[in-house]
Parts: structure tokens; C-alpha cells; sequence
């Protein structure tokens, strides 16, 4: 039986008392706004998302840590097979988990600290690329129809498959329509200031929260493909004559996976996004 799995996505703020810049042995509290990511599998969803904002919000390392605070969560469930160029197959979480944590061999590259490019095309504009009308393509009609700068940056071949992690996207929402037909409540002042202290609790930094990451989503899937157009492509055929075929997606690489009933380690404050 597969075990269902949460993609899990929180704004979090995080605060730790660190050098104060042009002050001789003088520290400051200082905060930044991050993303982190994780899937959460093997239990119900109350569970997983506890597990995720525990993970989350494990304290940082080294001297005056501080735990980093959660300031928007967004999650969605995974569909229950894993999408290949041959068909779907089930998803085996554990399986999973041990491939993307296998050491690779160090290239000079990474060495160096540069970005390998392996032709994945995570930099591909996705939605132009494999819009939802490219479901009707074979996968020759739809390289052939790529751009050239986009097809020659890309991996082609089938021996070369990597995992991809789509999100598939909730349409934006719009902000609530002004209107003058509504009186505010008369409120106390404690009021105004405990409601005006929650607004500034869930403000993220703008560039955080624009983040794709960040958008409300329908469903998330895994897909294993020999690019990132061709991951795009295996969705849009699966969702075609569903209510997704025409959501947006955003595709990235397959993030920490955690086992519902695992202890958590590291948290997102120690490792990054």
C-alpha cells in the first residue's frame, strides 16, 4: 500500500544574536525571512504537518541559538504514483529517500563551489515551455518545438533521468473588493494593538513571499525525467482531462524527505532551503 506524502512549504523568520556589524566583540539581535521545504510521508495529515513545523523550528546550531518562527505554511498532497517516461509507478518514499541522500563524487566544479549543470533545465521558464496545450505532443514534436537556446542546454538523453518535484499551483488569488457598505467594529485600544501585533507577526519579507514556493497549491507529484520540459510534459499528459490540466506548476528538485515517525535532526535553520 502507498503511503501518502505532504509537500510542506513555510515562510519562517529566523532570529539569533550574531556580531553587530562595525562593533569590536558588541553583538545584535539580527532576523532574516527564509523558505523551507520538506515532504512529509507515512501518516495522516495532522501528523505530517506537526512533524514538518517541528522540523522546522528545531533550534539553530552553534552558540545563542533561537529557534526560527513559522510565519505562513502552505502544503499540499502528492498523487499517488511516481510519473516516468514508461508510465506511472508506485511510489516508494523510502526508495526514494535513499537516492537523493546518496553521496555523489565531488566534481571540481563543486569544489569550486559552482553550480554543475548537469542538463536538468531547472532555469527553464516552464510554464511557456510546456504550456497545457503541449499534452497533445509526442516528446519529439515537443523538442522540436523548443527554442534552440532552450533544447541545447538540455539533457536529452533517456539514460540521464533525474527527479523532479512539480507543484502544482493554485490560481492567484485577487484582494478583497473595497467597499463602503461595511462599518469597522469599535474596538479598544488593546485591541487595535494586539490585532495590529498579529499582522506584523505574519508579514514575511516581500521577496520571500513572492516566491513560488510560497503560492497556495493544488497538488504536488513526482516525476522522473530526462529534463525538466519533459517532467513538464509528463504532467501536463497526466492532467489532461482533469481539473489541474491548465494550473500553473513550478518545478524543483526533489527536497528533504521525512518519515513520519522519524525523529526530525537538523532543522531548515542548519541546512538551508
Amino acid at each position: 500500500m502507498t503511503e501518502t506524502g505532504y509537500l510542506f512549504t513555510a515562510g519562517v523568520t529566523v532570529s539569533q544574536f550574531l556580531p553587530a556589524p562595525g562593533s569590536r566583540g558588541g553583538m545584535s539581535l539580527q532576523s532574516w525571512d527564509t523558505c523551507a521545504s520538506a515532504i512529509v510521508y507515512g501518516g495522516e495529515l495532522a501528523r505530517a504537518q506537526k512533524v514538518f513545523e517541528d522540523w522546522c523550528q528545531l533550534p539553530l546550531q552553534g552558540q545563542n541559538p533561537a529557534a526560527p518562527e513559522i510565519k505562513k505554511l502552505v502544503g499540499a498532497e502528492f498523487i499517488e504514483q511516481l510519473l516516468t517516461e514508461s508510465g506511472g509507478q508506485p511510489l516508494d518514499w523510502g526508495g526514494i529517500s535513499r537516492r537523493i541522500m546518496e553521496p555523489a563524487s565531488t566534481t571540481a566544479a563543486e569544489a569550486a563551489d559552482i553550480p554543475t549543470d548537469f542538463g536538468e533545465g531547472f532555469w527553464v521558464d516552464i510554464n511557456a515551455a510546456a504550456p497545457p496545450e503541449c499534452s497533445r505532443l509526442d516528446m519529439e514534436s515537443l523538442k522540436r518545438d523548443l527554442p534552440e537556446d532552450i533544447r541545447s542546454g538540455l539533457n536529452w538523453s533517456p539514460d540521464n533521468q533525474f527527479l523532479f518535484l512539480v507543484s502544482i499551483l493554485s490560481p492567484p488569488t485577487r484582494g478583497p473588493e473595497p467597499t463602503d457598505e461595511v462599518e469597522p467594529e469599535e474596538q479598544s485600544p488593546d485591541e487595535g494593538e494586539d490585532e495590529n501585533r498579529g499582522a506584523a507577526k505574519v508579514a514575511l519579507e516581500g521577496v520571500i513571499a513572492t516566491l513560488p514556493e510560497m503560492r497556495e497549491k493544488e497538488a504536488a507529484a513526482l516525476i522522473e525525467a530526462r529534463n525538466s520540459v519533459v517532467a513538464g510534459w509528463l504532467w501536463r499528459k497526466f492532467a489532461a482531462d482533469t481539473r489541474l490540466a491548465s494550473n500553473e506548476i513550478h518545478i524543483s528538485p526533489c527536497c528533504r524527505l521525512i518519515p513520519v515517525e522519524a525523529e526530525t535532526g537538523s532543522g531548515p535553520g542548519n541546512h538551508g532551503h
